[in-house]
């Protein structure tokens, strides 16, 4: 039998044809099932990492432009609550807390951020209704289960951050939006209808209505899109926290999270009508330019569908911005409680605080320590009343009232404590310390530093049933040596009544004459050894009986002329109570 010649070609094409189809398919699945491949190693491995970060501190800075970012949820709901407990700007920048957040921070989305950022901004006053226990149940739970922690945390990484905004902020920004009415995408549309209809009854009038109403709703949908092209990111970010929540109750935890994941899913099912929108709206911002794409974008133009959706979403926002940032803080909530587990994870040791409400008649901090430094000496206290501490120059006096004011911080935020007991009443929590000039409102120290007292001692008139905490470092340095110890006194004698613990740290060993009825004394000492000073960093029982100022000037370089005759005054001070005239 022989073949036809055109049939032998045709076959051929058609085979040929058949083996581009199956190495096109081939390429396609290849590209597909590596590319699966890669993103299911990529996964491997950043949960390895998390892995391995467990018992170590993060290594990570950040900038002031993303700290302001991060504390807008904090100062967003501040502005909803009246008479909570907050740590203000002086006392936050005074203890450094930016640096505690630093150390502290694993979260793996800006909701856990700006949640853990919020929570180390309002310390809790009670715990009446039992969340901060529940609090510690979970953190204890997520200690104790490693897989449940690290399914979570890469949850809350697909989460990930909401780009240069806070979710706070972009809600905001849809807020002045306003609602939008669809009507206009309506008429587009009817408009469009009748003008496709008109071609069938007259082509020559039609065709004109054709071109003129796609020209219009073309020119219509471009511009109303550039308005809400710029919040798609805030639907987008949304979105992902509505799949965060899915996959976060879709994991098999312990009674310990029930509660949790009951209150996650009530509140996830209140956008059910959102997600229905989505699909196209997230897409407003994104084309790879294929066929069907652009095909699709034509008719998007002219019917304007995808902006109606928009609108639709738009007006769910508004109706329920209070629950979007519910949600946003029930998911920051999980990331913070793991965040606090690996906190925990990476100290040497720490306790969960015992706390009580009203007045406890003794303060006690065991072996507590500065989370931020490196091998630190831990000191420890059970006070009754508040303490005045003496000592040298980098003696460890600041150090000291930064450590328990931050362990004091941690007690009522995040339930641990960098020490081996913490026992106490809830406080509110003041300082004065690491104060400046203001050259921006023409303040000089003094100024700067007798308002910061002032807030301390307007907090202790307040009639407020949760004691005062508060921290002094170095009172009224900004003022000559008799109006200093003289308001001094009057000023700590105010801060030493009931139901306040004032700590104060001074050069001025006459306050501890002057006020050894109403604070206990103690100080830091060191050893001068081989012409070096050497510092323990030991709190003591007492005042102070050394000084190291003139022995640092010697240390430096100083001539001995100079040391010599400081020291001479010095001395005949001490012994006579008057200087001697040169």
């Amino acid at each position: 039998m022989v073949l036809d010649p055109k049939t032998c070609r045709s076959s051929e094409k058609t085979m040929e044809l058949i083996i581009l189809l199956i190495i096109l398919i081939a390429v396609f699945l290849y590209v597909m099932i590596r590319g699966a491949i890669d993103e299911k190693r990529q996964k491997k491995k950043y949960r390895d990492q998390l892995k391995a970060l467990y018992g170590h501190f993060p290594d990570r800075t950040y900038s002031t432009e993303e700290l302001d970012k991060i504390s807008r949820y904090y100062w967003h709901m501040r502005e909803k609550r009246t008479g909570t407990n907050e740590i203000d700007e002086i006392t936050w920048n005074d203890l450094g807390m930016d640096s505690i957040f630093e150390r502290m921070n694993f979260t793996q989305s800006s909701s856990g951020e700006e949640f853990l950022y919020a929570m180390l901004r309002c310390p809790v006053s009670d715990d009446r209704d039992g969340t901060q226990a529940q609090m510690v149940t979970q953190i204890d739970y997520m200690m104790e289960h490693e897989k449940e922690r690290l399914d979570t945390m890469m949850s809350l990484k697909e989460l990930g951050h909401t780009g240069k905004y806070a979710l706070s902020d972009y809600l905001d920004y849809l807020g002045e939006l306003g609602v939008r009415s669809n009507k206009v995408h309506y008429l587009c549309i009817l408009l469009l209808l009748v003008s496709i209809v008109v071609i069938f009854v007259r082509t020559s009038l039609g065709v004109p209505m054709v071109i003129a109403t796609a020209c219009f709703n073309i020119v219509t949908y471009m511009k109303e899109k550039g308005i809400a092209a710029p919040y798609v990111t805030t639907f987008a970010y949304i979105m992902r926290m509505l799949h965060c929540a899915d996959k976060i109750t879709g994991h098999t935890f312990g009674l310990e999270m029930g509660d949790y994941i009951v209150g996650l899913k009530a509140k996830r099912s209140k956008f059910k009508d959102f997600e229905k929108n989505s699909g196209m709206v997230l897409k407003m911002n994104a084309s790879t330019g294929n066929i069907d794409e652009l095909l699709f974008d034509y008719i998007k133009m002219l019917t304007h569908i995808d902006l109606i959706r928009f609108n639709k979403m738009l007006n769910i926002v508004h109706k329920n911005k209070d629950a979007i940032i519910g949600l946003a803080g029930d998911i920051g909530y999980i990331d913070a409680v793991i965040s606090i587990a690996y906190f925990r994870a990476a100290l040497p040791y720490y306790c969960t605080p015992l706390l009580q409400t009203g007045h406890n008649s003794h303060f006690i901090l065991s072996e507590g320590f500065h989370p931020c430094i490196e091998n630190p000496v831990a000191n420890s206290f059970s006070q009754k009343r508040g303490m005045i501490i003496t000592g040298s120059n980098a003696s460890g006096k600041s150090t000291f009232l930064k450590m328990t004011a931050i362990n004091a911080i941690l007690a009522q935020t995040v339930c641990t404590c960098t020490a081996k007991m913490y026992k106490g009443n809830y406080f509110r929590i003041y300082s004065s310390m690491s104060l400046r000039d203001n050259l921006a409102n023409g303040e000089s120290y003094y100024i700067v530093e007798i308002k910061a007292l002032k807030r301390i001692i307007d907090a202790a008139d307040a009639k407020d049933e949760t004691p005062l905490l508060c921290f002094v470092d170095e009172v009224l340095r900004g003022t000559n040596t008799v109006e200093r110890i003289a308001a001094s006194t009057q000023i700590l004698k105010r801060l030493s009544q009931r139901e306040i613990y004032c700590f104060a740290a001074t050069h001025d060993i006459e306050l501890t004459h002057l006020l050894e009825l109403d604070y206990d004394n103690c100080h830091f000492e060191e050893e001068v050894k081989h012409g070096d000073v050497l510092f323990s960093y030991r709190l003591l029982e007492g005042r102070a009986h050394t000084r190291n100022a003139i022995k640092l000037l010697e240390i430096i370089g100083f001539s001995k002329e100079i040391i010599r005759r400081a020291d001479d005054m010095a001395g005949t001070f001490l012994r006579n109570g008057e200087w001697e005239a040169i």
